[in-house]
């Protein structure tokens, strides 16, 4: 008898060790988005941040950098897939932008949130791409703002970062548009460096440079990260709304919203 109930114990385990073992079946909370897949690429790198030599302030050097390929969202997380994210209670609530919009005013934070909620129940894996990434796929609509080179003072330097970034904006108003109102680039990415920044998972660095302006030594500072847009930022990462401070790098950014890459499946290899 005994014999009989531990065999019977044994097999209700194993039952439900088949259950949890067994791959989840979850209802998509919305319409899988639109991929685009950028081939590997080599892109004019300059690193992000707070660099000196000998005891003065000064921009890196830009250097070649090897980015393998990846699969990028089409467009910008909208307000509706957002709003699924709160909906399940994995996501914090933030203001509601429209349908139709870009989901904004979210942090570092919220974009890594909805990015493992949605890993969670797709089974893939979702996450913010490298800021080298996001350069790769911004192609021809990637800016620079970096100070003129050579001596200045902190002051001037900033007053030329902010030159530069204001021409680099132009006339762009910072009213919120619909989806693909940017246009597309030439990766068929939409909205790339339109008026809304996007949260990367690059860090602000600060170090020290060579006499030729490579980076001799550096630091990751991953409490700051860097969003791409017409021109780099370096905004605190629970900061919802640059525009009113948290900035720490560059001109304050309109907005804030975000896009995510896929992971490839293990063995897929992209370009």
């Amino acid at each position: 008898m005994e014999r009989m109930a531990l065999v019977a114990g044994l097999a209700g385990l194993a039952a439900v060790a088949a259950v949890m073992l067994w791959p989840r079946t979850v209802s998509p909370p919305f319409t899988s988005p639109e991929l685009v897949e950028v081939p590997a690429g080599t892109i004019a790198y300059r690193p992000f941040g707070n660099f000196a030599q000998d005891g003065k302030a000064r921009t890196p050097r830009e250097s070649s950098v090897r980015v393998d390929g990846f699969a990028i969202m089409k467009y910008q997380v909208s307000h509706e897939q957002y709003a699924a994210c709160v909906a399940a209670g994995a996501c914090e609530t933030v203001p509601a932008t429209g349908g139709g919009l870009p989901q904004t005013r979210v942090s570092w934070q919220d974009a890594s949130a909805f990015a493992d909620w949605y890993s969670d129940v797709t089974g893939e894996v979702w996450r913010l791409p490298t800021d080298r990434q996001w350069q790769l796929a911004a192609a021809e609509r990637y800016g620079d703002a970096v100070a003129d080179p050579g001596d200045l003072d902190p002051g001037e330097r900033m007053l030329a970062q902010y030159r530069a970034g204001i021409l680099l904006r132009g006339t762009t108003s910072p009213a919120l548009r619909p989806a693909g109102s940017f246009g597309i680039n030439s990766r068929g990415i939409a909205d790339m460096s339109g008026n809304v920044w996007e949260w990367t998972d690059g860090c602000m660095h600060n170090g020290t440079l060579n006499p030729d302006g490579t980076v001799a030594d550096s630091e990751p500072n991953c409490w700051v990260r860097i969003a791409g847009g017409l021109h780099r930022a370096a905004v605190v990462d629970f900061i919802r709304d640059a525009s009113v401070g948290g900035c720490a790098v560059g001109l304050p950014p309109d907005h804030l919203g975000f896009r995510l890459v896929r992971k490839a499946s293990a063995g897929r290899r992209l370009f």
